[in-house]
């Protein structure tokens, strides 16, 4: 790539899961109506092959593909790998090669997830040779109809691991649902799930999900809603008594859960035309940070990146301007700045607004 693009538009990128849902995605991205099915999640920057043991292989799943201006089409890692120093930043390249250092998809569930959990990074570098757990984060976006989605995440009731293993082993559901108490969600909530804590997000959430790039899960429920995780699905190529080791059994209340893993924005700067709020920050983990950007009266420049960057569309209509070419900006539309491009800017129409979601390594 002799002359790099100023931006990139990122592809729709469906990844097949162990759950159903996926229809709010198509109205979100502004597409034609759809139903569910197995493709509940979007990739929306990922470098990470995605892991689904007991399905048909499909190359290349989970990469996202990116398009620049005159129209070429490339994997998103493909770039990275030959442009790393223009696109990801030195300082990045130099500590972590050309890896994004996260992963964003979009997440539409129709049904509540299986039971599962994460390692943490300490524990995939000790044991699954791998440099990344998988700390999460959730942006809440939307809800279906009808629904009262709540997040199940910590145990309320913790069990001591004998008991865990045996609620798992026999698939005494009871059980393990007695473990958890609902937490009610709202649209607009920021959530962490930090590795080793158990989880389940529920049915009906339409929510962006950004966490260190890996596909590393333990799920604990084997059927749900007709759907089966399939054994080579359930525990990482191991086994039980291997993924005991990942879960944190500390037991939490749900107000010490919203203490610990809700977190509330950080206005970082105000003017006429633009509002930045930090979501999540270096506080919270070393892997990534989201800040959303509200811009108003017209709109005005993207603030100068340090590194790579992720531009999310939640809400507004108008213009991405940068390095002589133009791209609209709508509900659902993604985009990938390089490090070292041209200033960009957004343009909006009178007396409207945008809202951005900006993730960062």
């Amino acid at each position: 790539m002799k002359q790099p693009s100023p931006f990139w538009e990122i592809l729709p990128n469906r990844v097949r899961r162990n759950y159903h849902g996926g229809a709010l995605l198509s109205a979100f991205n502004g597409e034609p109506a759809a139903t569910d099915g197995n493709r509940p999640e979007d990739w929306i920057a990922s470098t990470v092959v995605a892991k689904n043991p007991g399905m048909p292989p499909v190359p290349d799943e989970g990469l996202t593909s990116i398009r620049s201006p005159d129209g070429k089409i490339h994997l998103l890692k493909s770039l990275l790998d030959a442009e790393p120093a223009y696109c990801l930043g030195g300082n990045h390249w130099r500590e972590k090669e050309t890896g994004l250092g996260f992963l964003a998809k979009l997440l539409d569930s129709s049904m509540r997830l299986h039971v599962q959990a994460h390692p943490t990074a300490a524990f995939s570098q000790k044991y699954l040779n791998s440099s990344y757990g998988k700390f999460e984060s959730y942006i809440i976006l939307g809800f279906r109809k009808g629904t009262s989605p709540c997040l199940r995440l910590g145990f309320q009731h913790a069990p001591t691991p004998e008991t865990w293993r045996h609620i798992i082993e026999t698939q005494d559901i009871a059980a393990m649902d007695a473990c958890f108490e609902p937490i009610p969600l709202n649209v607009g909530d920021i959530w962490i799930v930090p590795g080793g804590m158990p989880h389940a997000i529920g049915e009906g959430v339409l929510m962006l999900e950004v966490m260190e790039p890996s596909d590393w899960v333990v799920r604990c429920e084997f059927s749900r809603n007709g759907v089966v995780v399939p054994p080579e699905g359930r525990f990482m190529g191991r086994d039980l008594d291997f993924c005991l080791r990942i879960f944190d059994y500390t037991q939490y209340s749900v107000s010490e859960i919203r203490r610990r893993c809700q977190l509330q924005p950080v206005i970082l700067s105000k003017t006429d035309h633009l509002t930045m709020e930090e979501l999540v920050g270096r506080s919270h983990t070393g892997c990534f940070g989201i800040k959303k950007y509200c811009f108003d009266n017209g709109g005005g420049l993207l603030p100068a990146p340090a590194s790579i960057q992720l531009l999310f569309v939640v809400s507004g209509d108008g213009t991405l301007v940068c390095g002589g070419h133009e791209a609209r900006l709508r509900r659902g539309q993604r985009f990938i700045l390089p490090a070292s491009g041209p200033g960009a800017s957004v343009h909006l129409p009178p007396e409207t607004s945008l809202e951005l979601l900006v993730c960062t390594p």
